[in-house]
């Protein structure tokens, strides 16, 4: 995956609304990045699987300042949408 993206970081260190919005954000343009190169990725994390890009990504996220389970929820959450955006070119 490409190191071309910051991961930034939560507004506040604790919880507060919309905080999983925010984490979808920062991570939208490294997913986004990743759809592009591997597919496998992407499906994997649909299913609720994290390859090992998928977790370095949510380490990355960490590093940040996000909680892996957030990360993950987050990766898992854009897959879907990145999925569905998909879909729809076609429909």
């Amino acid at each position: 995956m490409e190191d071309s993206h910051a991961i930034s970081p939560p507004q506040q260190s604790s919880d507060y609304p919309g905080r999983q919005a925010d984490c979808m954000a920062a991570l939208r343009p490294a997913l986004s990045d990743m759809a592009a190169t591997s597919q496998d990725s992407i499906v994997a994390a649909m299913g609720g699987e994290m390859t090992d890009e998928l977790r370095d990504l949510a380490h990355k996220a960490e590093d940040a300042g996000w909680t892996f389970e957030e990360a993950s929820a987050a990766i898992e959450a854009l897959a879907r949408e990145y999925e569905g955006a998909k879909a729809t070119i076609f429909d």
